[in-house]
Parts: structure tokens; C-alpha cells; sequence
């Protein structure tokens, strides 16, 4: 029987970061931070297996709360701290696997807060061409349960290198932009499985307003290691318990995301995405949607560059 878990990298990893989530590579001022608070509901339907396919079954629904805290240290250094709480339950129809171990599967909601993850950026280049390299440490908040569909985790500890890069496309099309981001992440953990992934996101985006952007995604994540189902279902039993953690997989999701300014310094935002393509991995479709306040506001969401 062919199944997957990945789902929990693809439920930890969905949210788009509720704030100017546009513009990750344009810092903050410093001593201006943005506080955000957002819900996610993520609907997995079934998986893609290892040869693209899709697979009903092995469902899941997650709903989620994510908290999210960026600062401007300096004009060329910021911090952000996110805490997500990760609240699922198993679907099914199909009968759990690792039973009797696995005890989250049993319909129910089972929520934890999750992995932290903290990051700096640095503003390499902060013109209409912003540059900024980063690096992050996720490390999850406890020992949670990490067994079965319905896990807030995976319960690892990584570190994430990588860059964002936006481009204004003024004076071309003065209210376009757009923003990509590449990281490594490097995976710690005990099971002597090497799993490091890789993730890619663009952007491309249009403020209607000044205030007032409109964007559209496209993401997609790969491992570098893990095991495939048919290397699993030969492997030692404690290996395939973690079947979970351990499983190769790679996804695609496109979507589309908005701000909308409620005054000078609040702003709600949502964003809706599909699972479009994957190998062992879920398929479905997650939105999520918030608010975000920023204090010591800046005169622009990029500074020094007002849109017209």
C-alpha cells in the first residue's frame, strides 16, 4: 500500500509570512518591527506518489495559528522571530498506520506549538534592486509527538542559508515588482538519514494602491536525502515508524496573495494556494489570513522609494 507523510513539512512550510511578505528582501528602518497574527487552514485531500500520481486518502485538515515578529536591528540588519501552533486532525478513511504507537490519528485535533524559527537578513544592496542574504534556525519548542498524519512536526533542528532578491519595475511598469528566494536548509537528526531540502519561491506582484498589493506565487520544495516508499517498507521497523520524518518528497504550489491597508499602521492580508505537483507528498489547497501591526512607521513599504 503506497502512502505518504510529508504533509508536515508542507503544513509547517505553507503559510505565506503574515506582513509585507512581498518584500523580505527590502528591511525595515531600524527600531520599526511589525507584529503579525494570522490563521491558516490547510486541506490535505490525499497524496502524490513517487511517480506524480494522485492518491485519495490518508486526509487531513490543519488549522493553524502562526505568530510572527519582525525588527529592524539596524537599516541593514533585521530580525524576525516566528511561532506557529499547528492544530490537526486525521481524516482518513484509511485505517492509521503504525498502530498501536500511533495515537494522534484517532479523528480528533491535536494541537502544539511547534518549531521556532528565528532569522537575520542582511541588506546587501536597499535600492529599487534589494539584496538580502539570510540565516535561520528553526528549533522545535518541545518534545512533541512526531508519530502519524495528525503530527504539528517533525521535530528536527535546521539551519536555513539563503537569499531574497526584488526588483521594483519602475519606470517599466512603476507599481510592479518582483521577489524570489532560495534556501538550503541543512536538517539535524538522530536517525542517520541524511535530509536536507532545498526550497524556492517567486513572486510577482502589483500595487492596485499605493498600500495596496496584490501578488502571485509559485513555491516548491525538494529533498536532498530521505527514503523512498520502496525503501521504506524494506527498512528496519524504526526506521519505518519515522516514515513521517524520514520520506523523500517534493511539491509545487502556486497561489495568490493580498494586503489591505486599514490604516496608516494596520493592514489585514490572506492568500490562497494550491497543491499543484508533488512526488510523495500531499495534494490539496491551504488559505490563510491576518493582521499586522506596524510601530514606528516607515513613509513607504520600501523605504526611501515611495510609489507613485
Amino acid at each position: 500500500m503506497h502512502r505518504t507523510a510529508q504533509g508536515v513539512l508542507a503544513l509547517a512550510t505553507l503559510l505565506v509570512v503574515p506582513t509585507a511578505g512581498y518584500a523580505q528582501a527590502w528591511l525595515p528602518p531600524k527600531g520599526e518591527g511589525t507584529l503579525a497574527v494570522a490563521f491558516q487552514r490547510v486541506n490535505a485531500n490525499g497524496h502524490f506518489l513517487e511517480d506524480g500520481s494522485e492518491l485519495p486518502g490518508y486526509a487531513t485538515r490543519a488549522s493553524n495559528g502562526v505568530f510572527v515578529l519582525s525588527y529592524g536591528i539596524t537599516d541593514r540588519l533585521a530580525a524576525t522571530l516566528t511561532a506557529p501552533f499547528v492544530n490537526v486532525r486525521y481524516l482518513g478513511p484509511d485505517e492509521p498506520l503504525n498502530l498501536p504507537d500511533n495515537v494522534l490519528d484517532d479523528g480528533g485535533y491535536h494541537g502544539a506549538l511547534t518549531d521556532l524559527r528565528l532569522e537575520l537578513r542582511y541588506g546587501l544592496l536597499q535600492r529599487s534592486l534589494a539584496v538580502a542574504p539570510f540565516v535561520a534556525a528553526v528549533v522545535p519548542s518541545h518534545d512533541y509527538d512526531t508519530l502519524g498524519e495528525a503530527a504539528a512536526g517533525r521535530g528536527f533542528q535546521e539551519l536555513h542559508l539563503g537569499a531574497q532578491a526584488g526588483r521594483l519595475l519602475d519606470p517599466v511598469l512603476p507599481r510592479g515588482f518582483l521577489h524570489a528566494s532560495y534556501a538550503y536548509a541543512f536538517v539535524r537528526q538522530d536517525l542517520d538519514i541524511p535530509l536536507n531540502y532545498s526550497t524556492l519561491n517567486a513572486e510577482a506582484g502589483y500595487f492596485v494602491t499605493p498600500s495596496l498589493p496584490v501578488s502571485f506565487m509559485w513555491r516548491r520544495l525538494w529533498n536532498h536525502g530521505g527514503l523512498s516508499f520502496n525503501e521504506l517498507f524494506v527498512a528496519p521497523p524504526e526506521v519505518f515508524v519515522n516514515l513521517d520524518r524520514v520520506v523523500r518528497a517534493s511539491h509545487e504550489h502556486v497561489g495568490i496573495a493580498v494586503s489591505i491597508p486599514l490604516g496608516e499602521s494596520v493592514s489585514i492580508h490572506g492568500d490562497y494556494l494550491w497543491f499543484v505537483s508533488g512526488k510523495d507528498a500531499h495534494y490539496g489547497s491551504g488559505f490563510s489570513f491576518g493582521v499586522s501591526w506596524r510601530f514606528r512607521e516607515a513613509p513607504s513599504l520600501f523605504p526611501g522609494f515611495p510609489i507613485d
